[in-house]
C-alpha cells in the first residue's frame, strides 16, 4: 500500500490545503484543474490508470499559485514520486473504422507527456501535429515495412533513427510513444503473429532507446490494435490466442469502443475477450468464462 512517505507530492498538497482550510473543490477551482485530479495527486492514484499521476510543469505551477507555495517545492516532490517503470499500454479499438485515435490518446494520457512520438496508421490521414508531437509515418511497402515478412530489427532501427533525428532539446522532458500501425502491419505482412510476439520485447527495446538518446524512461508506451483488423486476419492467426497474448503482454489494457469513450482494466479486458468468442461457443457460456478470466488478467502483474 502506498504511504504518505511514498507520495511526497500528495502529502504536501493535502497538508497545505488543510492548513489553508480549502476543500478539494476549492483548490481545483483555484488551480483550474478537476477535483478528481487533485484527489489523484493527494492519494497517489489515478482512477483511470491505477497509477500515480504525473502532473506537468504547468499544472504544478497552477497548484503552487493556489497553495501559496514556491513551484520548486512541488517539482521536487513530484520528482520523488515519479514512476520508475512506465506503463506499457494496450489501446484496443473497436468499431472505430479508420479514424485516427491520437486525440483520444492525448486526452487520456497527455497529462503525463510533454512530447509525443507518434506512428500513425498509414491507411488513414496522419493528424496535423501540434508542436508537442513528432509524427513518424511509415507507409506500408516502404522501410521498415518494405518486405511482406515483418523484420522486428528493421522496425527498431527505424525507431532509433527517428528518435536520434529529433532528440535535440528533449533531454529531461517526459516523452511518450504511441504506435498506431500495429494491426495494419499485421494485415500487410505474411507473418502477422510475429508482430504480437514482438510485444514481449518491445517495451524493453523502447526503454533502451529512450535511455540512450533522452537519458530518461518513456513517459508512456502505447500500442494500438484494431479489432476489425484482428477479425479480418481470419484463419491466418488464432484470434483468441492473439487477444490473450496482447492482454498478457501489456501492463495497462484500454478499449476505445465509440467516440472518445475509453474503458480501462477489467471491463476493457472483458470487452476484448468477448469480441474473440470462438464459433460454436454460446454467448452465455463464453460470457461466464470471460467474466472469470478477465478478473485474473486484469489483476496479474504482466511484466
Amino acid at each position: 500500500m502506498k504511504t504518505e512517505a511514498d507520495n511526497e507530492l500528495g502529502a504536501l498538497v493535502k497538508h497545505r490545503r488543510g492548513d489553508l482550510g480549502l476543500s478539494v473543490r476549492d483548490l481545483a477551482s483555484s488551480a483550474r484543474v478537476s477535483p478528481a485530479y487533485v484527489t489523484a495527486i493527494e492519494t497517489g492514484r489515478s482512477s483511470s490508470t491505477g497509477k500515480p499521476p504525473s502532473p506537468s510543469a504547468v499544472v504544478l505551477a497552477k497548484l503552487a499559485g493556489a497553495l501559496g507555495l514556491d513551484v520548486s517545492e512541488l517539482v521536487a516532490a513530484a520528482t520523488s514520486m515519479a514512476e520508475t517503470d512506465p506503463l506499457h499500454t494496450l489501446l484496443y479499438v473497436i468499431n472505430e473504422a479508420q479514424s485516427d485515435p491520437f486525440d483520444v490518446l492525448d486526452a487520456h494520457f497527455g497529462a503525463r507527456v510533454d512530447h509525443w512520438f507518434y506512428i500513425p496508421d498509414p491507411r488513414g490521414l496522419a493528424p496535423e501535429p501540434p508542436a508537442r508531437v513528432t509524427v513518424c509515418l511509415w507507409p506500408l511497402g516502404q522501410a521498415p515495412y518494405d518486405s511482406t515478412t515483418l523484420d522486428p530489427a528493421a522496425l527498431m532501427v527505424a525507431l532509433e533513427e527517428a528518435l536520434k533525428a529529433h532528440a535535440d532539446g528533449m533531454e529531461g522532458k517526459r516523452v511518450g510513444i504511441a504506435i498506431a500501425d500495429c494491426s495494419a502491419v499485421m494485415r500487410f505482412v505474411q507473418n502477422p503473429a510475429k508482430h504480437v510476439q514482438m510485444e514481449r520485447t518491445w517495451h524493453d527495446n523502447v526503454s533502451r532507446l529512450w535511455a540512450q538518446y533522452l537519458r530518461t524512461a518513456p513517459a508512456i508506451d502505447v500500442c494500438v490494435y484494431r479489432d476489425d483488423d484482428i477479425d479480418a486476419l481470419g484463419l491466418t492467426i488464432d484470434r483468441l490466442a492473439t487477444t490473450l497474448e496482447l492482454v498478457e503482454r501489456h501492463d495497462l489494457v484500454c478499449v476505445l469502443s465509440s467516440g472518445s469513450e475509453v474503458t480501462v482494466g477489467r471491463p476493457a479486458v472483458r470487452t476484448i475477450l468477448e469480441s474473440a468468442r470462438p464459433g460454436g461457443v454460446s454467448s452465455s457460456s463464453w460470457g461466464r468464462l470471460v467474466a472469470a478470466t478477465s478478473v485474473g488478467l486484469a489483476t496479474t502483474n504482466k511484466k
